[in-house]
């Protein structure tokens, strides 16, 4: 077979990723940028709250790449469940590239009938951050 079909996140499906997250981050009070993008990285929907720092724009976005490249939730823990080391997640960092691989949670892939289409990810908010990205990402296809 020479092509394969993929399933693709749809504005729609971005949109109400992106709503449920805004709305998410309003009821526990915090201040975010969220972003939304496609599986290979790219920027689909991009919202921020109004008292949102400036810095976790360009934060959002990196998480939620990393988690549509990976396929895995952003942070130090790796596929098979371990902790990464500071040199550990620092080395991947730089091979993989800063703009591929972060090492701050709070971005998961949107995932539907087992494809990863895309990702969300959450940045203003500390440790909240994890907690509204995966409102956030449950809310496709439901």
């Amino acid at each position: 077979m020479d092509t394969l079909t993929a399933r693709k996140l749809s504005k729609s499906g971005a949109m109400k990723v992106l709503n449920v997250a805004l709305a998410a981050a309003e009821s526990l009070n915090c201040a975010v940028s969220v972003a939304v993008v496609d599986d290979g990285g790219h920027l689909i929907a991009f919202g921020r709250s109004d008292r949102a720092e400036l810095y976790s724009v360009a934060i959002s976005q990196a998480k939620a790449r990393s988690a549509a490249l990976t396929r895995f939730p952003s942070g130090k823990k790796s596929p098979t469940g371990n902790e990464r080391d500071d040199h550990h997640a620092i080395a991947i960092t730089l091979a993989a590239g800063a703009g591929s691989f972060v090492t701050i949670p709070g971005g998961f892939p949107l995932m539907s009938q087992g494809e990863c289409v895309g990702a969300v990810a959450v940045s203003g908010a500390g440790h909240k951050d994890v907690e509204i990205a995966q409102r956030a990402a449950a809310a496709l296809d439901n």
